[in-house]
C-alpha cells in the first residue's frame, strides 16, 4: 500500500496541450515531459480529452492525481484509487453508524 500525500491543486503541477490527435505533456517549467513512466502514468489516469484547464499532480501518490473542466464548465477530480477506496469506507461506515443511532 502507497502511503499518499494531499495534492495541492493550486500548486504547481503538470498540464497538458493538444498536439495533432494526442496530448503533449508539460511538466512545472513548461517543458514536455518525455520520461517513459511518467508518460505511461500519465495515459493511465484516462484523462477525458474533453476536458480543458488540466492540472495534473507530478506525484504518482498524490490523493488528488488530476483535476480539469468539462464540457458543461464543471471542474472534475481524478482521485489516487487507495484514496477512493478509504473514502469510500469511511463513508460506509459513517452510514452504518447513523443507522445505528436512528430510532427503532
Amino acid at each position: 500500500m502507497v502511503r499518499l500525500r494531499r495534492s495541492d491543486p493550486n500548486g504547481r503541477g503538470w498540464t497538458r496541450r493538444r498536439a495533432g490527435a494526442g496530448f503533449t505533456y508539460l511538466d512545472e517549467d513548461g517543458a514536455r515531459i518525455a520520461d517513459d513512466d511518467a508518460l505511461e502514468r500519465l495515459r493511465a489516469l484516462a484523462i477525458p480529452p474533453a476536458w480543458t484547464d488540466v492540472w495534473i499532480c507530478p506525484y504518482p501518490n498524490g490523493h488528488v492525481q488530476a483535476l480539469g473542466t468539462d464540457d458543461a464548465g464543471r471542474r472534475q477530480y481524478l482521485y489516487h484509487p487507495q484514496w477512493r477506496e478509504r473514502r469510500d469506507r469511511l463513508k460506509h461506515d459513517h452510514v452504518l453508524d447513523v443507522g445505528r443511532r436512528l430510532p427503532r
